[in-house]
């Protein structure tokens, strides 16, 4: 029997340090590092009420996901839950929208590190390479870390908890000197007023562009077959990791808005919002010693494990929908020494290349965040069908409040995925024509 023939488990090899630095290494990426700029742009000081409420948001849906996963901890999440719970037709497309969705994510991860890269290299040399640099460094990560999740799923979850700590610390120390900055001035709250300076509209569009910002909890779910003690350890893992990442965003917001001094004539939020990916770099630069060097190194880290993460639960999503037959069967085949799905990692991997050289940043976060949006709301409306449908299946954990709670998460992702339309038409036109696509493939498969 050779080595890539199907094997029946994925090895449960996974505890609550790995699974939990999966969350925080999804959730403390991109959204920090490179949307944090383009976001205060939009939003001016609310972006530190947009970024609780999408924590708030996204422990009401993290709930919801701990639920479901805890109930039937399977590889696939959102995809597996939906079958029953909605029927065939949405059960497809939950799986076909959230592995767009993390194939995209990556996208905007790889091509932030590539970005992160150039800039670092400009910083040490002074020498600027040129624009194709960043793309072939954004490659190349990309390879790296496809092969590290095809060698196992311990080796992905060590290598997250050693980068996820390694891009904490040094944001604490930014905020740490950040707040000491803040703390000596003698008008500490002028920088926050307006605080509604860009009005509600502002902070909508703040929320929607960082949505995916919160979304590493998706990732968790994934690692429902390979994790020890599930019951337990994913709802841990779960609201571990977006409070983590909440109380971050906001205290790295507030040292952005508040210690940054502009260029004359110009505000904070358009001075950041100018800078877009580069906004939080640049800006540290002003109370950190060698600050943007460090926030460069931190980006790389942080991009780096959020890509390894999100690796890993794309290809989980693809491998059990090969699994169940909705995507070719080749998919589900698991590495008889690795009991990596080894096949979905190269099939995931190849569609990341292409779109990370085919989108811009702004336009790939915003496609991320529409489609995490229309997932997370048949995952809400998910729990309130299956407390109907089986009342008596074991619930390790239970979301409290129900209906009343998935509702309020079923209401904040139809209001801020309409709200995105303002921000990309671009992302829109992406998520229809993918959409679209699922339907040809569902009816075709229905078919067959």
């Amino acid at each position: 029997m050779s080595d890539t023939k199907q094997s029946k488990n994925l090895a449960r090899t996974m505890r609550t340090p790995s699974v939990t630095a999966l969350g925080v290494g999804a959730m403390i990426g991109a959204g920090i590092f490179v949307l944090t700029g383009m976001a205060a742009g939009k939003a001016g000081p609310a972006l530190i009420l947009a970024f609780a409420l999408n924590g708030v948001i996204a422990l009401i849906v993290g709930a919801c996901y701990a639920e479901l996963a805890t109930m039937m901890p399977e590889a696939g999440g959102a995809y597996v839950w939906a079958k029953p719970g909605l029927g065939p037709f949405f059960g497809f497309f939950a799986g076909w929208m959230s592995a767009f969705a993390q194939l995209i994510a990556c996208s905007l991860y790889a091509a932030a590190f590539g970005s992160f890269t150039r800039q670092l290299v400009i910083e040490l040399t002074a020498h600027r390479p040129p624009a194709f640099f960043a793309t072939a460094m954004s490659v190349g990560v990309l390879a790296l870390l496809l092969w590290i999740n095809y060698r196992g799923s311990e080796h992905t979850g060590k290598l997250e908890v050693w980068i996820t700590g390694l891009k904490v610390a040094i944001l604490l120390i930014v905020v740490a000197l950040g707040l000491s900055v803040l703390f000596q001035s003698n008008d500490r709250l002028s920088a926050f007023r307006p605080f509604f300076s860009q009005g509600l509209g502002g902070l909508m569009s703040a929320m929607g562009i960082t949505f995916v910002a919160f979304e590493g909890y998706e990732i968790i779910v994934q690692s429902g077959e390979e994790v020890k003690k599930p019951g337990s350890t994913i709802p841990r893992a779960i609201f571990l990791s977006i409070l983590v990442a909440m109380s971050l965003y906001i205290l790295v917001a507030v040292v952005l808005l508040g210690a940054v001094t502009p260029p004359h004539g110009k505000t904070v939020a358009a001075y950041l919002g100018g800078l877009q990916e580069l906004g939080l770099m640049e800006a540290a630069g002003q109370f950190v010693p060698r600050g943007k060097i460090i926030l460069l190194i931190a980006g790389l880290a942080s991009t780096a494990s959020a890509l390894n993460a999100t690796i890993y639960g794309s290809s989980r999503i693809a491998y059990a929908m090969g699994r169940a037959g909705d995507l070719p069967s080749a998919l589900a085949r698991v590495h008889r020494t690795r009991k990596t799905p080894h096949l979905a990692i190269a099939a995931v991997g190849s569609l990341m290349v292409a779109m990370t050289l085919a989108l811009p940043i702004e336009d790939i976060a915003a496609s991320t965040n529409i489609m995490f949006l229309l997932v997370f709301l048949m995952v809400c409306t998910t729990v309130v069908r299956l407390r109907k449908h089986w009342p008596d299946r074991e619930r390790p954990f239970r979301v409290p409040l129900s209906p009343w709670l998935p509702g309020v998460g079923i209401t904040a992702g139809i209001v801020l995925s309409l709200w995105l339309v303002q921000v990309s038409r671009v992302a829109w036109a992406v998520a229809v024509v993918w959409i679209v696509l699922g339907g040809a493939v569902f009816y075709l498969k229905d078919r067959r």
